[in-house]
């Protein structure tokens, strides 16, 4: 079953954008202490954004909240 998007009263470390529950995901999945949004982890992995998100569904077995 996948989950809707849930936008949080968080902001990424990183660019201080807005964080939603896939962000919150991905950055507990690689052990960030603080979370970040999945543009800032993908550009600190110099990946594009579909292909983090296709890398974490291949090693994590996650994907995208639905409206993402």
């Amino acid at each position: 079953m996948e989950q809707t998007i849930r936008w949080l009263d968080e902001s990424c470390n990183s660019c201080g954008r807005q964080l939603n529950s896939w962000d919150k995901r991905v950055s507990k999945a690689l052990v960030y202490r603080y979370a970040c949004c999945e543009a800032c982890i993908a550009k600190e992995y110099d990946m594009e954004v579909d292909s983090l998100r296709a890398r974490m569904e291949h090693y994590f077995g996650m994907r995208p909240c639905l409206g993402l």
